[in-house]
């Protein structure tokens, strides 16, 4: 989710126009690339998972629907992590939609800390669900899933799941992450 060079993509934007009669096409680089993606605001997540493949949680924007019948979800996963190792090794995993107030656990699931794994986990409060992989306490929305099929691009892996167990609570604000940012929405 977060971007590996601190660049803020402004040196790239000088080029860039609002007027759609002086937009030039971009040079198609991972550094135009990231700066479009970056415009696409996506909900905040931690996608945890627990079992032989040990327990891990990492924060996620890569994340979607796929059907409601069987009820699925989708999400990407870097397959140079331990997190995606371990939801292949336990073929379950938890996708937790943070709400606007968790960019400190965000952060901390996104590597921008110290902490170990179960330090991370040790200062929020879980609930395992149906697969025994943990849901937030306090998330949005925590969708339980096994692993139903895996498909490797590029650097990562897109894993759809098939729902187990799904918990929500009443709608309020979730954590969105649009330019490098935080944002918040009512949903």
């Amino acid at each position: 989710m977060y971007d590996s060079q601190p660049s803020t993509g402004a040196e790239h934007l000088s080029s860039i126009s609002s007027e759609p009669a002086n937009q030039d096409r971009l040079a198609l680089d991972a550094q135009n690339f990231r700066e479009a993606m970056s415009r696409i605001a996506a909900a905040v997540h931690v996608v945890t998972t627990d079992g032989p493949g040990g327990r891990f949680g990492a924060t996620v924007s890569a994340a979607c629907s796929v059907s409601d019948d069987p009820p699925s979800m989708l999400i990407c996963l870097n397959r140079q992590t331990r997190m995606h190792d371990a939801v292949l090794h336990n073929r379950s995993f938890c996708l937790n939609t943070l709400s606007d107030d968790h960019e400190e656990i965000s952060d901390s699931f996104g590597g921008r800390d110290n902490l170990e794994m179960a330090e991370k986990f040790a200062r929020h409060n879980w609930t395992n669900l149906a697969t025994g992989c943990p849901a937030l306490d306090t998330a949005r929305l925590s969708v339980d899933c096994e692993v139903f099929s895996v498909t490797e691009m590029g650097t990562h892996s897109i894993i759809v799941g098939t729902v187990a167990d799904l918990r929500m609570t009443d709608p309020g604000k979730s954590l969105l992450y649009v330019r490098r940012g935080y944002k918040s929405l009512d949903t």
